[in-house]
Order: structure tokens, then C-alpha cells, then sequence
């Protein structure tokens, strides 16, 4: 029989992943694989375990990580086993569904649809594990990738925790973000946005959750450029009052929205991104209250939205825990929503949920465009704001717009106990009162948000998923005056 003819050659390496490979060979024949014994002078800490390889310092090990092919053919096939593995209880899951289905249509089975029920409980958590750990490898490459940190970028994290204070009030935010079944993670969000009052410069503490879509340039554009802008569209403004808070929130929101058109134009890109936005404002020192005084009143939450992200507050009357909605969704189905539209020319149709098009194809990026979107509210989305800049026949003006709408709240300690703001992928399956009930069992904001964003992938989102918790009570001089004086320090959720 003829030979078997030898394999191709590989092709060469780039020049630094040769140098890499290079000093790897070197540390191998200097140092013990991890699975043997090691001398009293290796130092363990420098250890890459899914390649069982030693170095001799930090900066070696995170050369190898960055650039050995090695390195990221491992990390490849473990991805893809872990990926494996979600996949497959997934199908488990689907399969125990239809299984309880087929007995519910018959009387005699009802015991085995109890057994069948607590099994899928379980494959659930199971699934949910499963992704968690597919989550924290995923969230390990990037931080390997990164040559800039060692624990991520800041608004990428798996979690996250803040704490501050707004005048009397003691404030723990906690944030938690998957990529979950998407192919990449747009979400971002802000955990520590600090601003100064006009005037008297008192704190203002923010926080927000971005949706993006079609693409992550929108969303990393809002990260770079909304705080500055909110800060110098309120230092513009003479006071904290309702209207000129509103005014400076519209106007950042707009500014950071032409900032960034004006770069889509030059790259011909359709991202865009979602926002809720709140804002913890100290007291009004120039608003009457009811008792006739000026100052001196509650905390105030402003909470600013664009698009489909929600925020939720949960509050305690007659010994009750509710969820109150602060936002109202923009959907283009809303009622003067899509009002607003079809006056501009716009289409909006139901095609699976509601979405709003543009009248007819656009000429963009050198090809015919009839471009839709789900939100009547972003920032981005070039054909929706300019469709007739395009040659878009019938379109009048902006379809989709990002001037936010905003509510004003009192915010009373003692009775608002913390609040959700959460992307479209939890909302699509938590309700609000379901976001309130998962939170409540857990004693920490952080660890709320892990809980919601951990039970939102278990019963079926397939969107990335971003949660962000904060809760809040009186510092403790304050406290010592109020009938709840005896909590501790520590914000709680539950």
C-alpha cells in the first residue's frame, strides 16, 4: 500500500508568539510541570493550571497568557466543553417540559408529573451553574487578553459593589452581568457615577445599565462620554430644582447622542444602545415642603429612560412588600409612541413583538437598507434618526429618538427598600414583583443581583443579562431619630 502522505506544514507564527513560545520552552526545561515535584524555589503562584506550565515571575505568566497559542487553544477547548454541557441541559430541560406537558392531558400521571416537576427544578439550577461557570472562563480570557488590568474592565465584570453616601442617606450598590446564549456581551453599565450640585457642589451619586445592539462602539461611546456631559450640562443650571434637572439630563442625553452619530456618519455603523439612567439628589434646599419649610426634605431619585431597560423599587406599606414600576418601557406598539413615529413617516408593524421600520430601503454603507428596531428610544441607530439623510423615501424626521423621559421621586427610607434597574433580558421573564421576591432572599445588594441575573438565565433568557441592586438607609445619627433606628449598618435587601 502507498505511504500516507505527510501533513501540510503549519504555518508560521507571528514574531511575539514565537518569542513567547520561545520563553515558555525555556521555563518548561527551568521549571517542573505543575503535576510533578517542584524544588523549595519555584515559586507555585506562577502557575498557568490549564496549561500545567510554571514561570519564573508574573510578567512571564501573563506573556503566556496573552500570547502563547498554547494558552488559547486550551482555553478554546474548555470554552467549548463548558459550552457543551450548557447546551446539553438545555435540551434536557426542553425534553422534561414537554414530558410534564404530555401528563397534565392525563388524569392517571399526576404523580409522575410531581416527580417530573422536582427533577426539572434541579436541571435548572443544574443549567444555571453550568453557564456560571461558563461565565467566569469567558470573563478569565478577557481579563488574559487585557494587558491594561488584571481584574477586567470596570464595566464588564461578572460583579461588582459600591458604596457611598447621598447627604443622610448610607448607600451599597451591587451590579451582575452574563453574556448568557448571546455570541457576545453588549451590555455595560456605570456603578460609581459621582456628580457636583450647581451652586453649593453637594454629591450627586448615579449608576445606569446599557442595552447596546448591532454592535458595541454606541455603548463604549456612552461610557467615555454621558458623565462628563452630565455633569457639565448640571453645572450649567442655577439650581437642583425639577425643571432644571430635567433640562440637564435631556440635554446630556442628546449632546452624547450627536457626539456619537457624528462618528457613526464617519465609520457608516447602525450600533445603538438602550439606557436607564438614575440620579440620588441631595434635598432641594430652595423647595417647600408640606409643612411649609424650605430644605431639609428627603432624597431625591431621578430616573431618566431610553428604551426597553426598567427600574423597580421595592416598597414596604401595612406590612407589605410591593414592586412599584419607575419607567414605562418604550415600545414602538406604545400608544404615543407610535404616534410620535407614524407622524415622522415611520412603520411600525408586529413582527414577533412590535418594532418600528423605516418607510422605505435606505442607501447605507453602499447597499439597499429596511432597517427595524424593537425600541422607539436609543441612542445610535443612524437610519432611525436620519433616515431622509439616506435617500429613505416617505421618512419626515427622527423615527427613533434619544431625548429620555423622566420621573422625579421622594425617596422615604423607611418605607422604599431598595431598587432593580435591569435590562430588557431580565424583564423579559421577570416581572416586577417576580425581580422583588428574588431579591428579598438575599441580604446583600450584590448578591441580589446575582440572584436575579443566575434565575433569569434558569427560566429561558437567551438575551445578555445585566441586574444592578441598590439599596439604602439613614446614616446612623439620623437613624437614632426614626422608629427603625436599631438596623445595621449596612444596607439590606431582604
Amino acid at each position: 500500500t502507498a505511504a500516507a502522505a505527510p501533513p501540510p506544514a503549519a504555518p508560521p507564527a507571528a514574531p511575539a508568539v514565537q518569542a513567547a513560545e520561545a520563553a515558555e520552552t525555556a521555563e518548561a526545561i527551568a521549571c517542573p510541570t505543575a503535576g510533578t515535584a517542584s524544588s523549595s524555589t519555584t515559586k507555585l503562584r506562577y502557575i498557568c493550571f490549564l496549561c500545567k506550565r510554571k514561570f519564573q515571575s508574573t510578567e512571564m505568566l501573563t506573556r503566556h497568557k496573552q500570547l502563547s497559542e498554547l494558552h488559547r487553544r486550551n482555553a478554546q477547548k474548555q470554552e467549548e466543553g463548558l459550552h457543551h454541557r450548557v447546551m446539553e441541559l438545555r435540551a434536557g430541560i426542553s425534553a422534561m417540559k414537554r414530558q410534564i406537558q404530555e401528563c397534565s392531558a392525563v388524569k392517571e400521571k399526576l404523580t409522575q408529573r410531581a416527580a417530573l416537576e422536582s427533577k426539572l427544578r434541579q436541571a435548572m439550577v443544574d443549567y444555571g451553574g453550568a453557564q456560571e461557570k461558563l461565565e467566569v472562563n469567558r470573563f478569565r480570557q478577557l481579563v488574559d487578553r487585557d494587558e491594561t488590568t488584571t481584574d477586567g474592565p470596570a464595566n464588564m465584570r461578572l460583579s461588582d459593589v459600591h458604596e457611598t453616601c447621598v447627604d443622610r442617606l448610607v448607600v451599597s450598590m451591587g451590579v451582575a452581568s452574563w453574556q448568557g446564549n448571546k455570541d457576545v456581551q453588549e451590555d455595560r453599565y456605570i456603578l460609581n457615577l459621582e456628580l457636583q450640585a450647581p451652586g453649593n457642589g453637594k454629591r450627586i451619586v448615579g449608576f445606569a445599565v446599557f442595552d447596546g445592539h448591532s454592535g458595541n462602539l454606541c455603548v463604549e461611546s456612552l461610557l467615555e462620554g454621558l458623565p462628563n456631559n452630565l455633569q457639565k450640562c448640571l453645572s450649567a443650571k442655577p439650581s437642583l430644582a425639577e425643571e432644571h434637572l430635567r433640562q440637564a439630563v435631556t440635554e446630556a442625553c442628546v449632546l452624547t447622542d450627536d457626539d456619537f452619530l457624528a462618528k457613526a456618519r464617519e465609520l457608516e455603523v447602525l450600533d445603538g444602545s438602550t439606557m436607564i439612567l438614575c440620579l440620588i439628589l441631595p434635598p432641594d434646599d430652595g423647595r417647600v415642603g408640606l409643612d411649609g419649610t424650605k430644605g431639609g426634605g428627603h432624597c431625591r431619585l431621578l430616573v431618566a429612560n431610553l428604551g426597553d431597560s426598567r427600574a423597580v423599587l421595592c416598597r414596604a406599606q401595612h406590612g407589605h412588600l410591593s414592586a412599584v414600576r419607575l419607567s414605562d418601557d418604550h415600545k414602538p406598539g406604545r400608544v404615543d409612541e407610535k404616534r410620535r413615529i407614524e407622524a415622522a413617516g415611520g412603520v411600525v408593524d408586529m413582527q414577533g413583538v412590535w418594532r418600528v421600520f423605516t418607510p422605505a430601503p435606505a442607501n447605507f454603507g453602499g447597499r439597499s437598507v429596511l432597517w427595524g428596531l424593537a425600541v422607539s428610544r436609543a441612542f445610535g441607530d443612524l437610519l432611525m434618526k436620519e433616515p431622509q439623510r439616506y435617500g429613505c423615501a416617505g421618512a419626515t424626521g427622527e423615527l427613533v429618538t434619544a431625548v429620555p423621559e423622566i420621573h422625579l421621586y421622594d425617596l422615604h427610607p423607611t418605607e422604599d427598600r431598595f431598587l432593580v434597574v435591569a435590562c430588557d433580558g431580565i424583564w423579559d421573564v421577570l416581572g416586577d414583583d417576580d425581580a422583588v421576591a428574588v431579591c428579598i432572599e438575599h441580604t446583600s445588594a450584590d448578591l441580589a443581583a446575582r440572584a436575579l441575573i443566575r434565575r433569569s438565565f434558569e427560566i429561558g433568557s437567551d438575551d445578555n443579562l445585566t441586574a444592578l441592586v441598590v439599596a439604602w438607609q439613614l446614616s446612623d445619627a439620623e437613624a437614632q431619630q426614626t422608629a427603625n433606628g436599631a438596623n445595621s449598618k449596612k444596607p439590606r435587601v431582604d
